[in-house]
């Protein structure tokens, strides 16, 4: 069983990792897929109200940089959040992602994938200066829920192998 929700997940968080990078869109479906693969997981790893206690506290920090991000598009950026600042699909991965670690992993996974986001575009952008083909909206957008995706799959992966003892540690 928990082997089928493994592969449940690495397979949608591929196709989230492809389809944003592609398309600069994400099968709706795909997102709840992942938030409830992940949950389980860490489900099966906690005790009912840790788990729901993290969940809770998660959901209130992704809800404040929400805000935050609102607030910031709105009066520094003049833009709108959801048409040109940040994709819906991303906010429903960052929701994904607070489902699916205790609060400690998942502050550090999240600032480490923002991290890991913002180093992988600006190396990408570096290499694809000189090319005349790329277009230009790859280029000034960040496929952030592709790149994140990236991140989760590597972290996964280094837990399931061993390299990385406990992501869910309490």
């Amino acid at each position: 069983m928990i082997i089928l929700i493994k592969t449940i997940l690495l397979i949608s968080l591929l196709l989230i990792l492809f389809q944003d990078i592609k398309q600069r869109q994400v099968w709706v479906i795909l997102l709840p897929i992942f938030a409830i693969m992940g949950s389980v997981l860490f489900y099966y790893s906690a005790i009912t109200v840790f788990f729901l206690y993290s969940i809770l506290i998660n959901l209130a920090l992704v809800g404040f940089l929400i805000v935050i991000n609102y607030l910031f598009a709105k009066f520094i950026l003049k833009k709108s959040l959801f048409k040109e600042a940040l994709g819906l699909g991303d906010v429903l991965f960052f929701i994904g992602f607070a489902l699916s670690f205790p609060t400690f992993s998942f502050i550090n996974f999240f600032v480490f994938s923002l991290l890991f986001s913002l180093v992988l575009q600006m190396v990408l952008k570096l290499f694809s200066k000189g090319r005349n083909q790329i277009n230009k909206d790859a280029i000034n957008t960040i496929p952030l829920a592709g790149y994140m995706a990236i991140f989760l799959i590597a972290v996964y992966n280094c837990h399931w192998l061993g390299f990385y003892p406990s992501i869910y540690i309490m």
